[in-house]
């Protein structure tokens, strides 16, 4: 029987061996028909065949992005980005400079990526640069980690937030020293806006999935693992990805993580409901701690530059400790965040008190960021079965690495313990790779750089940071494929091309494995097909 797709190429990954080879790859329908040598190429198509030629351009599967938050990222594409702001002026300008060009008249308006520790200043910023250009528009600008916002005057308004409102759990409405509210929010407290500001109807988060799924389908992105929970509640309907999958308009397999500590039974039942080849609810996600440039991760030794200071909670750990287990017995793979090495041992710890209480099951827990943690508990990744969830493109946080915060937070012999990434895959067996956009750009070719060079955008440090923790090119595009589908159990219809599979594969413009790691960057997809679709075709 002759196929409807045969890709062939002098370089096939196919995620299983360690080096490409001269082969093909032929679709029937939504799955893969067969993976071989080029010479047996022919004997798979027919009169009808769409045929694909190329000459040492890497065919391999779809990448799946481990951990993003969907409808943010979809946000991200739509809305103002700051990252090339360098000053709290600069950027309340561009904020402007976006909505005149938009034309928009009222609602929020909302931008991305700010970051003081770009600005020439290094100082927060304050709602009253952005009343002078919005007194009468709510405006909710989310900073580079997303674990802060600065909002205006109005934003503060419709929030209820005045100087007498107390700090949530986890979190800080920063204030001046008259005891006023500045306009910039810290972890948990950003909720009490973005409750407001991140409110959209089904439709605003149709077009939010679809700006997603263009980008997506240009970076080679065929599945992604939504983690849902944001400070204020869930972000994504689930009713809405599932119409969309009922029409045919979902272009990426979504891995639905929603809240750890919501209503299990409510999950219970969304599990049951909304199961499809494209879209699945099985996971469950939480943050333990926030992030060490702000000193919210939780550490085991005090901050190297805040005595005294290890750490803060964004949620009820006990809470979390208790949902684990529960979870567990419910067949949830549950997601941690984590990105000191205190909170990394708590997760640890949780699992295996799961695992203990009711054993080893179908669960595939992981453990999400991973950017600190002690080398003995390295080794239980491993001994639980747990996933390390890592997005390299973090390393490189700021352009030049001697503007790299982490030296001055945690001291150099920390710092230059970071992201452990090949340790990690050594223990685990394997990666889960992601971006976390809208923490950072979904682009998968920056997160691919930085696991193999581990260099910031300024070619320092020589040899890269910490270079012992460096990937192969085969372990880092095994990670983003097979190791992102088994951290959902889909190892066995994902992640490789093998006959069965399904049928999510991409081509891009070079071998990686044969190019200068300069070159990364640069690469683009020619081809993606998901589900046997060509969704992009260059």
């Amino acid at each position: 029987m002759s196929a409807d797709i045969v890709i062939m190429s002098g370089a096939i990954f196919d995620g299983m061996a360690e080096c490409p080879f001269e082969g093909y790859v032929a679709i029937k329908g939504n799955r893969i028909a067969a993976v071989g040598g080029i010479k047996e190429a022919d004997k798979h198509i027919g009169a009808d065949t769409k045929t694909y030629q190329f000459e040492n351009e890497l065919v391999m599967p779809g990448f799946h992005d481990s951990h993003t938050h969907l409808l943010m990222a979809g946000m991200f594409r739509t809305y103002v980005n700051l990252a090339n702001a360098r000053s709290e002026e600069e950027a309340a300008l561009m904020v402007k400079e976006s909505v005149e060009k938009s034309n928009s008249k009222d609602g929020w308006i909302i931008g991305f990526s700010w970051y003081h520790v770009f600005w020439q200043s290094k100082q927060l910023p304050n709602k009253r640069t952005l009343d002078a250009y919005f007194p009468d528009r709510p405006v909710f600008l989310l900073n580079a980690e997303a674990h802060g916002a600065w909002v205006n005057s109005k934003a503060l308004e419709i929030a209820g937030i005045t100087n007498d409102t107390p700090n949530p759990f986890g979190g800080e409405i920063d204030r001046d020293e008259k005891g006023e509210a500045t306009g910039f929010l810290y972890e948990s407290a950003v909720g009490l806006v973005s409750q407001f500001a991140l409110s959209f109807s089904e439709d605003e988060e149709r077009k939010l999935i679809r700006s997603y799924q263009q980008q997506a389908a240009e970076y080679g992105i065929t599945s992604v693992n939504d983690v849902q929970p944001y400070f204020h509640g869930n972000m994504g309907n689930l009713a809405v990805y599932s119409q969309m999958d009922k029409d045919g308009a979902l272009t990426v397999r979504v891995h639905a993580a929603p809240d750890l500590l919501g209503d299990l039974d409510q999950v219970e039942a969304w599990r049951d409901k909304y199961r499809s080849e494209k879209l699945r609810v099985e996971m469950l996600k939480q943050f333990l701690d926030g992030v060490s440039t702000t000193h919210t991760a939780l550490v085991l030794e005090e901050y190297s530059d805040a005595p005294g200071n290890y750490g803060t909670s964004l949620n009820d750990v006990d809470a979390i400790r208790k949902a684990v287990p529960e979870a567990h017995l419910r067949g949830f793979s549950v997601k941690l965040h984590s990105c000191g090495d205190l909170s990394a041992r708590m997760a640890l710890d949780y699992y295996e008190s799961a695992i203990e209480k009711y054993g080893k099951n179908r669960c595939r827990h992981a453990i999400e960021h991973v950017e600190l943690i002690q080398e003995d508990d390295i080794v239980r990744f491993g001994e639980l079965g747990v996933v390390p969830s890592v997005q390299p493109e973090h390393i490189a946080l700021t352009q030049n690495f001697e503007e790299n915060p982490y030296p001055v937070t945690l001291g150099k012999e920390r710092a230059d313990q970071t992201w452990p990434l090949k340790s990690l895959y050594d223990s685990a067996g394997i990666l889960a790779i992601g971006s976390d956009c809208p923490v950072v750009d979904n682009n998968p070719f920056l997160e691919i750089y930085r696991a193999v060079t581990r260099l910031h955008n300024d070619g320092k440090p020589d040899g890269g940071w910490n270079p012992s923790q460096k990937l192969t090119m085969y372990e880092v595009l095994r990670s983003y494929t097979y190791g992102s589908a088994w951290g959902v159990s889909r190892e066995e219809e994902l992640g490789t091309l093998e006959a069965g599979k399904f049928a999510d594969l991409i081509v891009i413009d070079r071998n990686l494995f044969s190019i200068d790691p300069s070159e990364i960057k640069s690469s683009q997809v020619l081809l993606t097909i998901m589900d046997g679709n060509v969704l992009l075709e260059k």
